[in-house]
């Protein structure tokens, strides 16, 4: 008698725009490929530019299930080929960056002065949650022996991008040309993220191990 069939038949290891991934695969037929697992990232990718003397690093943290559907075009899962993915991740995507007020100049007229008391603020993505991020991407693999293959897929996601806003945790109550700046920091950045939309694109590369 035949043995069962395994629900797990390999392992996907990965790298996206969200971060590094683990997947677990199930071929559910020659065809037809679904994986599911986690992402996660948590680091410095950019600096906070505007208005500031001193950029300000910017720490961008993603952490995550998801889930996918490939289906192959040409080839099939344990062949080089063409295949479409469909993915839906719950993610919680968050970016955030601490600028020190007393390092910065301020303009008043034709005056530029400084605030050394004023300490540090955070400027942060308001989202406090998961999000459902669905995206559909294409994709190719390209099999090197049975049990090895690597992917490279590239397509658009759906991801609704959260406005940004700031935080002083000394609730300290900053000179009208401070605030001036900080609203300019925080109007710039939103305006930033508004040319994006929220179509997003997205790419991933990433290797298979069958068991």
């Amino acid at each position: 008698m035949a043995a069962p069939k395994s629900f797990i038949d390999g392992i996907e290891l990965g790298v996206s725009e969200k971060g590094g991934h683990i997947n677990f695969i199930n071929n559910t037929s020659d065809k037809d490929q679904i994986t599911f697992g986690f992402h996660y990232f948590n680091g410095n990718i950019s600096n906070l530019e505007y208005s500031l003397i001193k950029p300000a690093p910017i720490l961008y943290s993603s952490n995550g299930l998801e889930f996918a559907y490939k289906r192959f075009i040409t080839g099939s899962s344990s062949h080089s080929g063409l295949f479409t993915k469909f993915g839906l991740n719950i993610s919680s995507l968050r970016g955030s960056s601490i600028i020190d007020l007393s390092s910065q100049i301020y303009d008043i007229d034709l005056l530029t002065i400084t605030c050394r008391t004023c300490g540090k603020i955070k400027v942060k993505t308001e989202n406090n949650s998961h999000n459902i991020i669905p995206s559909f991407s294409l994709g190719y693999q390209k099999q090197f022996s049975k049990k090895f293959s690597f992917n490279i897929s590239a397509g658009l996601q759906y991801f609704d991008l959260p406005n940004v806003t700031w935080e002083n945790s000394k609730s300290y109550n900053f000179p009208y040309y401070v605030h001036n700046k900080i609203d300019s920091v925080i109007r710039n950045s939103n305006k930033n993220l508004e040319k994006h939309g929220n179509i997003i694109p997205t790419i991933k590369l990433s290797t298979n191990f069958i068991f």
